[in-house]
This record gives structure tokens, sequence and C-alpha cells, in this order.
């Protein structure tokens, strides 16, 4: 797991990362998205909100292929986790050159 990406009592659980996910992504500009994300039992994310405050990017379509690619991440399963545990994540979207 990217120290300083992922925050929030999934990190201070030591809940880890299982599916192989980026946090750097190509798109057609230059910024940063940050989104407060839910995860399952399952290990699953359930919900993507965009922290508008930390984020550089306005473009939606930039925001909705950010928000796709953190919807696949998944996380190791347990149910000693809390139903909906809370992460703060940070995607860096880069221009393709």
């Amino acid at each position: 797991m990217a120290i300083g990406q992922i925050s929030g009592d999934i990190v201070n659980d030591k809940r880890s990362l299982t599916s192989d996910a980026a946090f750097v992504i190509e798109s057609h500009l230059n910024g940063k998205v940050v989104f407060n994300i839910a995860v399952n039992s399952k290990g699953e994310v359930t919900s993507t909100t965009v922290v508008e405050e930390e984020t550089t990017i306005r473009s939606t379509p930039a925001k909705i292929k950010a928000r796709n690619h953190v919807a696949n991440f998944k996380f190791s399963p347990g149910t000693w986790y809390p139903k909906h545990h809370q992460a703060r994540v940070a995607i860096t979207l880069v221009q393709k050159k």
C-alpha cells in the first residue's frame, strides 16, 4: 500500500490492498482527485465521494475516470473489520505525452 496515497481507518487497522492498483493514471490533463471511500467486509469498495477541497481537477470526465479506477480497488476481506471501513484515497492524473 502506498503510504500517503491511502489514509484513514483502513491504514490504521492495517487492512491491505489486495488488487494491483495504481495511484497514477493517464488522462487528458494533470492533477489530483481525492476520494473518501467505504469498504465492506468482502473487501469491495462500496462508496466513493470526491473531496472537492483537496481535488485539483475540475473536469467531470477526469473525475469519473478516477472514480471508476478507485471503485475497482480490492482490500483484504474480514468480518472483524467495520461494516463500512473508511479511508481517503488520492489518485494522480498525468497527461498523456
